[in-house]
């Protein structure tokens, strides 16, 4: 993790995590300038490799508890879902994700598919997520925020090490990573293989419902909810001068992942489950990436890069069906193919000693295809599609007095949809004193319409293609939201504590949704978000810290959502609950992260959880999730053996009360679970 130097000037990479009690941390990803917290144009979360060890969690969606306002859930074990500021449906169209910089958006579907990333939680530096808009710095699909993983540096490991986790519900992770720090040549691997048996099953019917009025009894068995991923990561770092370095990095994913919700025969619950039955079958995911980079160091502290990145997820399923009255033994085959290649260029310049300026462009191209075979009935579609989008960027901050930081910038972007698109963003840094900061921010971000949106129907991972009479939707238009912020970051040195505070008002207008009457995706959606984050972290003392995070969130809309979809919401004292949109946002969450280093080589931490009752986006009141309370524990040992091994031993128990909840689909229960992972380094 890379922390500020100096309070006035820019930030510097020369500094140690011991300076960390005086100064704030240093961000790259808000403005692709290399900023203090205090200086960026966004409200920002770092989440730092020390806190990613002590969460004890073993995937990276997880991870996203730990930022207030974020929303993280499953819609089966292997499926996470990550959402900032509600509206959760299943794919969460509007958070872009990035990898050192390589998106893994899905352009078919406008999501992420998290279990097919072929990274493990050990392979991550740190986490910066951008909390509001940053479209004008990484365009289209940032309307909610952004999340950055930045991995290890390829001379981050000299030596090999082995991992093995064991626990409850199937968890068996084996995980194996080497590395060389060369004179001209770093490089680390990563071998892993991760498997889990996902979430718990129901007893009894949720939400108030009886085995009378459920229908499906089937439904509550969760059984079919596995997770199993075998994967390869490699990173290389050459640098043959103090110049230039380039950067290597590929990767490969298998996942086979337990889908369906019924282990039954289709045709017996068609009453209730409608056309397919959705019976158990395995959705079998292949993904790989390749990723060159080229930086060099100019003069005067300017600095070019140029990126290149390809990215592929192919998915395949098959199982039998229950269509029209008829049952089908099948299979019905389905697959679908995503791609995208990108390239960009980047230029850092500093103007002078109160400006720097950066800019660049860059050009992708998005492959989308599925085909779907139903032999019995010799029904057959297939679709194809290539979209390019070409965009332009500039950032600059500019120190306007000592107290004074101004930070303006925006994107330009053209593509084949014949969308042109202009993303701005201001912000205002108010340095009361040193320790004290105002910020101020305006920005405008927009949505690009996903494949699936713009051309259904399109095949979509774990979703049976039926035909259906809804139309193709090519005149959408991108959805727009423009973002208003005010801000707040104190340091008490005196206390070991910083405070970092958000007020935030959205609006969210030409919003894309199905139409029951148009029988297509259409615009016309308008929303409205408000809200208050808060963080605050406190340094007992140097092996002793508290982080604690708070968010308060409401929304509104024009209620077409409720209109289109017929869905009932579960009944509330809350009026706000006639409207999706609304009902889809916790009102009040909170996290919490104590860490402790203790004496004979020993560690814990324990973490909190809590999430006010909500109502699903695009599930029915069925699936109404109650209110969330969880509280997880890690202890650890560090090892020394003979021969120079090193190592740890650490137990992790989730939700130690056992306090059970559902997630997202009332099927997905988490009761308390346990593992114990080893590891040894040499």
């Amino acid at each position: 993790m890379l922390f500020l130097a100096c309070k006035t000037g820019y930030a510097s990479d020369g500094v140690s995590e011991s300076d960390y009690y005086q100064e704030l941390p240093v961000v790259l990803s808000a403005s692709r300038l290399s900023q203090p917290l205090s200086d960026a144009p966004n409200a920002m979360t770092v989440i730092d490799r020390k806190m990613i060890v002590a969460s004890g969690f073993r995937t990276i969606a997880d991870l996203m508890k730990l930022v207030p306002g974020m929303y993280v859930s499953y819609y089966k074990g292997s499926q996470p879902i990550v959402a900032y500021h509600g509206t959760t449906d299943q794919f969460s169209r509007r958070m872009q994700v990035l990898i050192d910089g390589r998106s893994v958006y899905l352009p078919p579907t406008g999501s992420v598919s998290w279990a097919d990333l072929p990274i493990t939680v050990d392979d991550i530096e740190r986490i910066e997520v951008i909390r509001g808009p940053a479209a004008a710095s990484y365009g289209a699909n940032s309307t909610q925020g952004v999340i950055s993983i930045i991995t290890r540096d390829a001379g981050s490991m000299d030596g090999k090490s082995v991992s093995y986790t064991k626990g409850d519900k199937g968890i068996n992770d084996v995980e194996t990573r080497f590395g060389k720090r060369g004179d001209t040549y770093d490089y680390r691997m990563t071998l892993a293989y991760t498997a889990d048996n996902g979430y718990d099953s129901l007893t009894t019917p949720p939400n108030g419902y009886t085995m009378a009025t459920f229908k499906a009894p089937g439904l509550l068995n969760n059984s079919n909810d596995s997770n199993q991923a075998r994967m390869l990561n490699y990173r290389g770092d050459y640098h043959p001068n103090g110049i230039d370095r380039y950067d290597i990095q590929f990767g490969f994913n298998h996942d086979v992942q337990g889908v369906g919700f019924s282990d039954k025969n289709p045709s017996i619950y068609n009453s209730y489950m409608g056309t397919n039955g959705d019976p158990f079958h395995d959705l079998i995911g292949n993904s790989d990436y390749a990723q060159l980079g080229w930086t060099r160091q100019l003069d005067h502290g300017a600095e070019l890069s140029l990126r290149y990145s390809h990215t592929r997820l192919d998915q395949y399923e098959a199982f039998p069906v229950y269509l029209v009255g008829v049952y089908f033994p099948g299979p019905v085959v389905q697959s679908m193919q995503s791609s995208r290649d990108e390239i960009e260029v980047q230029h850092t310049l500093p103007l002078s000693d109160s400006n720097r300026l950066v800019y660049g462009a860059g050009y992708q191209i998005d492959r989308a295809g599925g085909q779907s075979a139903m032999p019995p009935i010799s029904q057959y579609y297939s679709s194809s599609y290539v979209y390019s989008e070409y965009r332009a960027f500039a950032h600059d901050e500019w120190r306007i007095s000592p107290k004074w930081l101004l930070n303006l910038g925006g994107m330009f972007e053209k593509d084949d949809l014949g969308q042109f698109n202009t993303s701005p963003r201001i912000a205002l840094n108010y340095h009361v004193t040193p320790e004290q900061t105002l910020r101020a921010g305006v920005s405008v971000a927009y949505r690009a319409p996903s494949t699936v949106e713009t051309s259904y129907p399109l095949l979509q991972p774990g979703a049976l293609y039926i035909p259906a009479p809804v139309m193709n939707s090519p005149g959408l238009q991108p959805e727009k939201l423009v973002s208003r912020e005010i801000g707040y970051i104190g340091e008490f040195p005196d206390w070991a504590t910083s405070i970092d505070l958000r007020l935030y008002s959205d609006q969210l207008s030409n919003g894309i949704y199905l139409s029951s009457t148009a029988k297509s995706f259409v615009n016309g959606m308008t929303g409205e978000y408000h809200g208050f984050e808060a963080t605050v972290k406190h340094e007992f003392d140097q092996d002793n810290s508290l982080t604690v995070n708070f968010a308060h969130a409401w929304a509104a809309s024009n209620g077409v959502l409720l209109a289109a979809s017929g869905q009932k919401i579960m009944a509330s004292s809350d009026p706000a609950n006639s409207d999706i949109l609304a009902a889809s946002i916790p009102s009040n969450s909170a996290s919490a992260l104590y860490m402790v280093r203790l004496p004979h080589d020993y560690s814990f931490s324990a973490s909190g959880y809590y999430q006010a009752a909500m109502q699903p986006f695009d599930r029915g009141a069925i699936d109404y999730q109650p209110i969330e309370r969880r509280i997880d524990v890690r202890i650890a040992r560090a090892l020394a053996l003979a021969g120079g091994v090193k190592g740890s031993i650490a137990l992790v128990l989730q939700n130690l009360l056992n306090q059970a909840y559902t997630e997202y689909i009332a099927s997905n229960l988490f009761n308390r679970r346990g593992y114990v992972t080893l590891t040894l380094d040499w």
